[in-house]
């Protein structure tokens, strides 16, 4: 997993204390240069804390403060998972102060997700194949290489050795680069899965931005509804996706097949509700919208996984 998210996903976890350390008070404010004597500082309001701590103590502020009656996550959660699009709504009407953030719930809501994924997912079943097959491939895609050089005609292999050009450097040199990259893969498998928990959760990000616009498109002629509500909703839908996700990833081995049929009846009806509640519309209306929003998300999701799987090849060094 990259470091960008763990960071991030670890700043987010001690940025929901309400019971944060103020640590810096005593010093000037590091956001106008104010001199703060209390928690906050007099002149902008920002907290006079650092987040230059150990995870450990940020962690544990953050599950002290989930636990507490008034702990925004604790009431956060109950709301994104079982009233769909409440939240949306709440956050978008004002009701923001009691909520955890949006941004910051998604970020929690991925590390949570793909530490799972990975924790869950041994590197090796990446490239699932025995040694034979991945020999008899490896050897496959020699030998093409070698034919493709031996059928060359002697002339150009001429002016090509005359220009002081390599016969890799042929025709062929697109698709052997390819293939060469193929074989780097099959060797270096382990390398291949680092480089996919690096770039997946970089990619995966792109379908938020993907949802809001769909979002915009399928509400452009509600003028009510601005780009910022569906940035809000895109973001509560990817969170839900991603908590829910962990759950049924972690637990899924222990329950019946049953608990995963309900798990796929509750996603499809989370969504369409989600969709009439957040956007106030109909029944009707929000099938139509959820029909064209799962499209869209199938072929994002589609795309994201093939750029995946390129990008952390290309990355694999042979």
């Amino acid at each position: 997993m990259s470091i960008e998210l763990e960071t991030a996903g670890a700043a987010s976890l001690g940025g929901l204390s309400t019971r944060q350390k103020a640590d810096l008070s005593g010093n000037p404010c590091q956001n106008c240069g104010h001199m703060v004597e209390g928690r906050y500082c007099p002149n902008c309001g920002q907290l006079a804390a650092s987040f230059h701590r150990p995870i450990v103590s940020l962690i544990g502020e953050t599950i002290s403060d989930t636990f507490t009656l008034d702990g925004r996550l604790a009431r956060t959660l109950p709301v994104l998972l079982f009233r769909p699009g409440r939240l949306t709504k709440n956050y978008t009407a004002g009701k923001r102060a009691r909520y955890v953030p949006p941004f910051r719930l998604f970020l929690i809501a991925s590390l949570v997700f793909y530490l799972a994924l990975f924790a869950l997912v041994p590197p090796g079943q990446y490239i699932n194949i025995d040694d034979e097959t991945r020999d008899e491939i490896t050897q496959s895609i020699r030998d093409g290489q070698d034919v493709a050089i031996a059928e060359m005609p002697e002339d150009a292999r001429e002016r090509l050795e005359q220009a002081n050009i390599e016969i890799n450097a042929s025709d062929e040199w697109f698709r052997q680069d390819i293939e060469n990259q193929v074989l780097a893969v099959l060797d270096n498998p382990d390398q291949f899965a680092a480089q996919l928990e690096d770039w997946l959760p970089r990619l995966s990000i792109l379908l938020v931005p993907a949802t809001i616009i769909a979002l915009c498109i399928l509400h452009i002629w509600r003028r009510k509804l601005f780009v910022y509500d569906h940035a809000i909703h895109a973001l509560h839908l990817h969170s839900w996706v991603y908590l829910t996700g962990a759950f049924f990833m972690s637990a899924g081995a222990f329950l019946p097949d049953i608990f995963l049929w309900a798990y796929l009846f509750w996603f499809l009806f989370y969504m369409w509700r989600s969709l009439a509640v957040a956007g106030s519309t109909g029944a009707f209306m929000s099938g139509i919208r959820f029909f064209l929003l799962l499209i869209t998300w199938s072929v994002f999701i589609a795309l994201i996984m093939v750029a995946t799987v390129i990008v952390s090849g290309l990355s694999v060094q042979g």
